[in-house]
């Protein structure tokens, strides 16, 4: 692809965008990757628009190169625009979560003391590939409407609840791939609360007096003989790994409709049929309910808003299905670990950048989208960890940087 002149990321569009980053690039690319002013590219800007060019224009490194040139930012070669992007995905890390949590503020409540958030991780693929390369990991605050968090790792990174980066009073909401006891004692001992889904053996529970708690034949006792309504039952439980029965939590069992319990049914028939099997009764029985799990205690939510609460997390879905179709996230053009977060940063950027910009969508004018004398609130998600430019992790301004178990 060749570097056309393109108006999207220079001019008074480029001084727009530019008005909404961080007003500190050169000091976030010198903490980043000992960024100086000297050289072909002079501006920490500009390797974040060299960043942009190259991942959302979809320009090739070679075109990179041009495109520098044709709008005199630069005269370096395609090898030059593969360095600099590969030294500079921490920088683009850095924005990224700089603007995640910097955002329009609007004065929302959910109902609830909590600051609940809505966890789930989607998989990203380099070219030729039909694995999971990289995952990444997306928390969702439900009161901003925003995406708060974000963490990308390589494709053995698995999903728990310690990705959202939670804080004491925070609720955090994930599906089945998140049902872990040993994180879910982690959150409970921090003061963090949970809403998870679980299997219906994935997690070992057990009653107050320390007997296994069977989830299956407690709802088809319970359930089975009620009429149309409630379809939500509770009962109180705990983790088997809670000795000491320290943590009482309550799981709540939805009972699905029947067309609904009919079509997960053919479902797994169909899927466990492929490998020559035939399901046990007992998954099939598990059909007919959803099981949750939280911390939340009865006074403070009822089992039907958590039922309904957990419905909501499409809504991080929503947003990935946005950035792999708008903003081509999935599509990556690279097998260069350094150069693929770098694409990702960038495409991930652009997106946030979005977002912010319709969120200001009251101050739109002929005369630019630049942020004039509305108030932006700046809020740090957690704690930040100091650390040397040789670790392997830490976090910045509300993303994580690196990678942990």
């Amino acid at each position: 692809m060749l570097a056309s002149p393109s108006p999207d990321l220079v001019g008074s569009a480029w001084q727009n965008v530019l008005s909404w980053l961080p007003p500190n690039l050169d000091a976030m690319a010198k903490d980043a990757f000992g960024f100086r002013r000297r050289g072909l590219i002079e501006a920490a800007a500009d390797v974040l628009r060299l960043g942009l060019a190259y991942s959302v224009l979809d320009f090739s490194l070679r075109s990179s190169a041009t495109w520098l040139v044709t709008h005199g930012l630069g005269d370096i070669s395609d090898v030059a625009v593969l360095g600099r992007l590969r030294r500079a995905q921490p920088f683009f890390a850095q924005v990224l979560g700089s603007l995640l949590t910097t955002r329009i503020q609007f004065p929302l409540d959910n109902g609830l003391k909590y600051r609940v958030r809505l966890i789930d991780a989607t998989c990203v693929s380099q070219p030729g590939s039909k694995g999971a390369d990289w995952r990444l990991h997306a928390s969702y605050d439900v009161a901003r409407g925003v995406i708060d968090n974000i963490e990308l790792t390589d494709g053995t990174g698995g999903e728990n609840l310690s990705r959202a980066a939670a804080c004491p009073g925070d609720l955090i909401v994930g599906d089945r791939g998140y049902a872990h006891a040993s994180r879910m004692l982690e959150l409970l001992a921090e003061n963090i609360h949970f809403l998870v889904r679980i299997g219906h053996s994935a997690v070992p529970l057990v009653d107050a007096r320390g007997a296994v708690f069977d989830p299956v034949a407690h709802a088809s006792r319970v359930l089975a003989r009620l009429g149309p309504e409630p379809r939500v039952e509770e009962t109180t439980v705990f983790l088997r790994d809670d000795v000491n029965r320290q943590y009482p939590l309550r799981l709540l069992i939805v009972r699905k409709p029947d067309d609904a319990a009919r079509t997960d049914r053919v479902k797994i028939t169909r899927e466990v049929g492929r490998k020559g099997k035939q399901p046990m009764q007992r998954t099939l029985d598990a059909a007919a309910y959803a099981f949750l799990l939280t911390s939340v205690p009865a006074g403070d939510a009822s089992a039907e808003l958590l039922a309904d609460l957990y419905r909501v997390r499409w809504q991080v879905e929503l947003n990935f299905k946005r950035w792999k179709s708008i903003f081509d996230l999935d599509r990556l053009r690279a097998d260069d670990p350094d150069l693929v977060r770098a694409y990702i940063y960038a495409k991930l950027i652009a997106a946030a950048l979005s977002d912010t910009i319709t969120r200001g969508a009251r101050v739109f004018s002929p005369w630019g989208v630049a942020p004039l004398r509305f108030r932006l609130a700046h809020r740090r998600l957690g704690p930040s960890l100091s650390a040397s430019p040789a670790d392997a992790g830490r976090t910045v301004a509300g993303i994580w940087v690196g990678s942990r178990p």
